[in-house]
């Protein structure tokens, strides 16, 4: 709340609106407001909207509890909330202290510093930056979409990098060694689109988010529908048989 509380407020302090001419389309120039009725208004109907919903997800929607755990007869699959399935799946495929406590916090600190980066467009508050960003995110989405499972069936089925590199301990054969080949693999995608398309960085940025959003996701999905007992991959009839 604290972080959410000093967002708004830069936001509104620095004026960081729509700006006056993007892609060539001219848009309202800034007026300021005050907060109250005009911020506080939208917020309130929001949030009402947002409890209504929630509320009825919950009714309509059945959550029993089960039984009390045995820890003699664990269940198999041993699943995590959805939301923490993507991080489970990444489990599958890194050590452990990588996949469950350095990729995560690389990634909560790529997100704490992407607002300081330097933008080379006029585009604040316009999603997508512009009509070549909206195509590039397309991009992106639809590269994830298919590099991701091909990945997680090479490393399934094929790729076993401990075998590889016996003379290596594991943190670095399946830590920093396919860590470093994801690095390297995202820097190659921020060349590549950069220049395929001639964009700014502010744009190449956004797709490599977008890359990033939709893999995570991709990996939620398969970890939710695609894993059966001791977490093989399976069809979605399969798990649920």
């Amino acid at each position: 709340m604290g972080i959410v509380s000093f967002h708004i407020w830069r936001v509104r302090k620095d004026t960081l609106t729509i700006p006056h001419k993007v892609d060539g389309e001219l848009h309202e120039p800034n007026v300021k407001v005050t907060t109250i009725p005009h911020l506080v208004s939208i917020e309130f109907v929001f949030a009402l909207v947002m409890t209504g919903l929630i509320l009825m997800w919950s009714v309509w929607v059945n959550a029993p509890l089960e039984g009390a755990a045995n820890p003699d007869h664990s269940p198999n699959p041993a699943k995590a909330a959805w939301y923490f399935m993507g991080l489970q799946e990444l489990l599958l495929h890194f050590h452990p202290t990588f996949g469950a406590i350095v990729i995560p916090a690389l990634a909560l600190v790529v997100l704490a510093i992407l607002p300081y980066q330097r933008f080379d467009m006029q585009a604040e508050g316009v999603w997508f930056r512009s009509q070549r960003g909206r195509i590039m995110a397309l991009a992106a989405a639809a590269v994830a979409l298919i590099l991701t499972p091909a990945l997680v069936l090479l490393d399934e089925y094929w790729l076993d990098l401990p075998a590889l590199l016996p003379s290596l301990p594991t943190i670095l054969s399946n830590g920093w060694v396919p860590l470093a080949a994801l690095l390297l693999g995202l820097i190659a995608f921020y060349e590549v689109m950069k220049k395929a398309f001639g964009a700014t960085a502010c744009e190449t940025r956004q797709s490599v988010f977008v890359l990033l959003v939709v893999g995570f996701i991709v990996l939620t999905v398969i970890g939710v529908f695609f894993r059966g007992e001791g977490m093989a991959l399976m069809w979605p009839w399969e798990v649920m048989g």
